[in-house]
């Protein structure tokens, strides 16, 4: 069931708005809702990005996928390393 909403806009968004109904028709409240379901469908995009690579770098650290991460002592062992004899190339995903 559609919802109204009130949205008061600052006078640059305003004129952005403006403009781009100008320049390609429409009405503002089509435009803001298409901006609107834009924004909330990246964000969903985001915070799913963003838990997938914690949810695997957790189960990289605990053993359950191997080499997807590496814990912070085999971090700190390739990092007293480096510039010696002994230099391997990055832990996991480091």
């Amino acid at each position: 069931m559609p919802r109204t909403v009130q949205l008061v806009l600052d006078d640059d968004l305003a004129r952005r708005v403006e403009e781009r109904l100008a320049a390609e028709g429409g009405d503002a409240a089509a435009l803001l809702e298409s901006a609107l379901r834009f924004f909330l469908d990246a964000e969903d995009d985001r915070i799913a990005a963003r838990e997938s690579v914690i949810r695997a770098a957790g189960e990289g650290e605990f053993g359950a996928v191997p080499g997807l991460s590496a814990d912070h002592a085999r971090v700190r062992l390739w990092l007293l390393g480096w510039g010696g004899e002994g230099e391997s190339g990055p832990p996991g995903s480091c």
